[in-house]
């Protein structure tokens, strides 16, 4: 509970658009931002908020989702922090693995802003 409570607070420090998902097995819709002019201005995921490490997150992301990964909008597993956080999605002319980390600069120092908030 803690958890997704923290994470709802740190989209909204992010700027980041966010809701708690209507779709079963996944616990927010999150819409951002991308400048790339592929990207048609945003890209969005369904996160589904687990207590796991980033290299737990890209197996179970794997084995859960396989090829769907890249469908829109795509599905992301979130753990304990941003270095905790994975998905798959399209972007700009390719594409693969991501993480909040690669979205937002000083991710960390806003977790912890988050936590306090």
């Amino acid at each position: 509970m803690w958890l997704k409570l923290q994470w709802a607070r740190f989209f909204t420090l992010a700027g980041w658009d966010w809701r708690l998902s209507s779709r079963r097995g996944f616990d927010f819709a999150v819409t951002f931002p991308c400048g790339h002019s592929e990207c048609s201005g945003s890209h969005m995921i369904l996160v589904r908020v687990v207590d796991k490490t980033a290299e737990a997150l890209a197996r179970k992301h794997r084995e859960t989702f396989g090829e769907t990964a890249y469908d829109s909008p795509n599905p992301a597993l979130f753990g304990d922090g941003p270095a905790n956080t994975f998905w798959v999605m399209i972007h700009g002319a390719g594409g693969g693995d991501e993480s909040v980390l690669a979205w937002i600069d000083g991710a960390q120092r806003m977790w912890e802003r988050a936590a306090h908030e």
